[in-house]
């Protein structure tokens, strides 16, 4: 084993490690100052004392910024590590110190993956991992994931690379329609070529322009109710008030016990580069309570973990 206190002197300032690697994911001194609630002067001053401490520069300054230069960037992903082990290593130390062993983990995500995916299966990671509570924060509100408020991991749609974590792909993100049975009436499929003669149900993510413009007329004119939200444009459908067009992992349970079916043959659904991730500060240590919720959500989305 390494003795650290013999090598105290090698072992850069920690608020300069942490300076540097704030600056590095947002690109600027000023951005990193407002996150750590210093002043601009303070932050460049302890990025320039590690830059002279390790005898080497990490950044190429730019004309509206900086850019990790080629030795930085792996500096920085090394960095990055480490601190998320400290970080998960000392959140875990507290709650073992306050009493609290159950773990609680904060996770982010939208109203709808939490009501149509999440939670009916949070009953089983309950029982298989008593000693991790997980609470769900259920909003359209991008939750950040250092600093201020944050929580210890989201599940958003996207496509990578995002703006801040480390990305996970937890599931894809390929649209289906669906509607109440009663809507076929008797029929296998609708006819794509008379689809806008329906109501269709639309969300904020428009699915439907896009589906038209691939498959059929994309001037057609689309009437049917418009919800803000995902999951109240899939419960329309069930309600037999129109097709809608959504995300397939949202409508498995209701597709099983027969709520819902599919309006059109698979040919016709509509595939996305975007999926849905799950989110981190960092890459997770290990065995880490963070680590044991991810491994349970990634067998859960390939059907290992039935709700």
């Amino acid at each position: 084993m390494k003795k650290w206190g013999a090598r105290r002197g090698l072992l850069p300032t920690l608020n300069h490690l942490i300076a540097l690697e704030a600056t590095a994911r947002l690109g600027s001194f000023r951005a990193a100052a407002d996150e750590m609630s210093l002043t601009q002067g303070a932050v460049a001053q302890q990025v320039r004392a590690l830059e002279q401490e390790l005898g080497c520069q990490l950044f190429d300054r730019l004309p509206r910024g900086l850019s990790p230069n080629r030795q930085g960037k792996d500096y920085i992903n090394r960095l990055r590590l480490a601190l998320g082990i400290i970080d998960e290593a000392t959140r875990e130390l507290r709650q073992q110190d306050s009493g609290d062993l159950a773990g609680r983990l904060t996770l982010s995500t939208t109203p709808t993956f939490a009501s149509r995916w999440l939670i009916p299966r949070l009953p089983l990671f309950a029982r298989a991992n008593p000693d991790i509570a997980v609470m769900i924060d259920a909003s359209e509100t991008v939750r950040p994931l250092r600093g201020s408020g944050h929580v210890d991991m989201t599940v958003r749609w996207g496509t990578p690379p995002f703006e801040q974590g480390h990305a996970c792909f937890l599931l894809p993100g390929s649209a289906i329609a669906v509607c109440a049975p009663a809507l076929l009436e008797g029929r296998a499929a609708l006819d794509p070529a008379r689809l806008h003669e329906l109501p269709l149900i639309s969300d904020s993510h428009n699915n439907w322009k896009r589906w038209f413009e691939i498959y059929a007329n994309p001037e057609a004119a689309l009437s049917g109710p418009v919800f803000s939200q995902t999951s109240h444009a899939i419960e329309a459908a069930e309600q037999g008030m129109g097709v809608a067009l959504v995300p397939s992992p949202f409508v498995e349970a209701a597709l099983e016990r027969g709520v819902l079916v599919k309006a059109l043959d698979d040919q016709y659904r509509l595939d996305s580069e975007a999926g849905f991730y799950i989110l981190t500060a960092d890459a997770v240590a290990p065995q880490s309570h963070c680590a044991r919720v991810i491994d349970w959500l990634l067998a859960a989305a390939r059907g290992e973990v039935e709700p």
